[in-house]
């Protein structure tokens, strides 16, 4: 009997297994059931035991004697004298069995040669490059997943070490513009990297892509038209009417089978949804998404859904920080709970993710984010000593030692934006005593000085803090991910600058188009928007006030955009 050579009919092409690996099985855990090696037993550095394999024989190939027939008999998991067919769903192809066992795995090492070197090693610009002008109808195929599978190569590179840990996309047919193959590879190539600071293991929108083959097509239809919206920048195209049909379709069926999605589905589309009306808008509905991901979450048993998974970790990091940048602008509360957030911070590995990595925040920040949106939801409620000790946080707070010079920058612009927002959105709260602020500065570890001045003017220690935010801006290199990432604090310094700091305000303009150009993302034309609808405003209060003397922004932008839970601004 070949036994060596009929190890070479399992196939690592399967990319998921029918069942539980042993070492999961055996310890009673959760399995993902990932080839070769499952997540929880490499997140655990155990030893992944492997699946239940149906071996496939080859027809004619081996001869079992009577005496050798015997000795299976005893045996629970008997093989039989017929050749056990493979089971075959559509999204998967196989190594026909009746062909030499020589040739198809010669054929195997091939396929995997050429579909790594087609789509995990392709850059963004390869893709763009090769864009030529296809019509959009081929996208609307009803079955596009007979064409696609998520597979591991045949060298796993499963390691948590490396930056391969997410399933490698091959393509069996159509690789044009226009075929779904090809928007899933762009998606998976370029889009993936498009609102990162810089590569993480554990990719937010890559683990969106194992759920493009489920019943229900709302992630294959919400993923095909970003990677469409995006070609369509980069070709300088008008979007086609194909993307606004998958949206809809997506949207459609999100919202009609909430309560029958997987968890895996639901969350991935409602992540995608919101990416598709930012790559569009940075104003829309953003609760709506939000609530629909929590309810999902919560029907299935909350956050700890996520503790030994660490795709849908990333997934509902991603969303808390879209939810609560929302609710920063809106003022209007975050929809997920703050255990959420607990619970994920708790839960991060640093090889897996960061907020750092993935939006630019540093992640020390992010619980008082959180708190202080919370607390702009509240402002009738809320204490003058609250607000002064939530200042106090960002004022204190330390940028990370040995971090680059352009990741320096970008935190502590930051960490000033947030000082700023609590500047203007808390103004209205009474001033604290001189003895509630020795407190603060006591408990919070603050030099005596006046980092909390009490008799400090809140329009001119808002443009100060301004100014300074656009000119660390200013430092970072104009082509720079770091620079990319400081959306929202640009946006709340370029609220406080009058017409006379028209150098200012050109820096938050070429900010917002250069951005929108290089990622096809208009939530930065969106942002634009906001600044000038603020300056057109003041700029008429001021030519009002010129004769009276007054200068600086008269009208906040807080005044300008009140508060509002159904139609908010995201600019994070």
């Amino acid at each position: 009997m070949r036994v060596s050579q009929l190890t070479g009919r399992r196939t690592n092409s399967l990319g998921w297994a029918k069942s539980d690996c042993h070492t999961c099985a055996s310890h009673n855990r959760y399995c993902d059931r990932r080839r070769p090696r499952c997540s929880p037993c490499l997140a655990e550095g155990a030893v992944c035991k492997g699946y239940v394999q149906e071996l496939n024989w080859e027809r004619g190939a081996v001869r079992i004697s009577k005496k050798r027939a015997k000795s299976y008999l005893g045996s629970t998991e008997s093989a039989t004298t017929k050749t056990a067919p493979l089971p075959t769903p559509a999204t998967f192809t196989f190594v026909d069995p009746s062909e030499s066992q020589k040739r198809p795995r010669r054929r195997s090492r091939t396929t995997a040669k050429s579909s790594h070197s087609n789509f995990s090693g392709s850059s963004p610009a390869d893709i763009v490059a090769t864009e030529s002008a296809h019509e959009d109808a081929s996208i609307l195929s009803t079955s596009p997943c007979s064409n696609w599978s998520v597979s591991m190569p045949s060298s796993p590179r499963l390691s948590v070490d490396s930056q391969e840990i997410e399933p490698v996309l091959c393509a069996r047919i159509g690789h044009q513009p226009g075929d779904v193959g090809y928007a899933l590879a762009f998606f998976h190539s370029c889009f993936a990297y498009t609102t990162l600071t810089f590569d993480v293991n554990v990719n937010p929108w890559r683990a969106c892509l194992p759920s493009i083959h489920e019943d229900l097509p709302c992630v294959r239809y919400a993923a095909v038209a970003l990677a469409q919206r995006q070609q369509a920048h980069f070709s300088g195209k008008p979007e086609g009417v194909s993307i606004l049909n998958l949206k809809a379709k997506a949207l459609s069926l999100f919202a009609s089978n909430l309560n029958h999605l997987s968890f895996e589905c639901g969350l991935s589309t409602a992540l995608l949804l919101i990416a598709l009306d930012y790559a569009e808008t940075g104003v829309s509905n953003w609760t709506v998404h939000l609530r629909g991901a929590c309810h999902i979450l919560e029907s299935h048993g909350g956050i700890r859904l996520a503790e030994s998974r660490p795709n849908l970790r990333v997934q509902i990091a991603m969303l808390i920080w879209y939810d609560v940048n929302a609710a920063l602008i809106s003022r209007c509360g975050p929809v997920f709970p703050r255990t959420y957030l607990n619970a994920l911070m708790a839960w991060q590995a640093d090889d897996e993710w960061s907020i750092l990595a993935l939006n630019g925040l540093p992640d020390g920040l992010f619980l008082d984010m959180y708190d202080v949106a919370v607390a702009a939801s509240q402002l009738d409620n809320l204490d003058s000593c609250t607000v002064e000790a939530l200042r106090a946080k960002f004022l204190k707070a330390q940028i990370k030692e040995g971090a680059g010079k352009c990741q320096i920058l970008m935190s502590q612009v930051w960490r000033l934006g947030l000082v700023l927002y609590c500047t203007r959105v808390f103004s209205r709260t009474s001033t604290p005593s001189s003895e509630a602020l020795q407190a603060i500065k006591d408990e919070e570890g603050l030099d005596t000085g006046s980092v909390l001045d009490d008799s400090t003017d809140t329009q001119l220690e808002a443009h100060a803090l301004a100014t300074q935010i656009l000119d660390l801006v200013s430092t970072i290199p104009a082509d720079s991910n770091f620079q990319k990432q400081c959306l929202m604090p640009i946006i709340l310094a370029g609220c406080e600058m009058s017409a006379t700091d028209t150098a200012y305000r050109k820096v938050a303009i070429e900010f917002s188009e250069r951005w929108k150009q290089k990622t096809g993302i208009w939530i930065f034309d969106s942002g634009l928007e906001f600044l000038r609808t603020v300056w057109t405003r003041n700029d008429v209060e001021f030519a009002d006030g010129a004769e009276d003397g007054c200068r600086g922004m008269q009208v906040p932008w807080t005044e300008v955009f009140l508060p509002s839970a159904g139609h908010g601004f995201l600019f994070g």
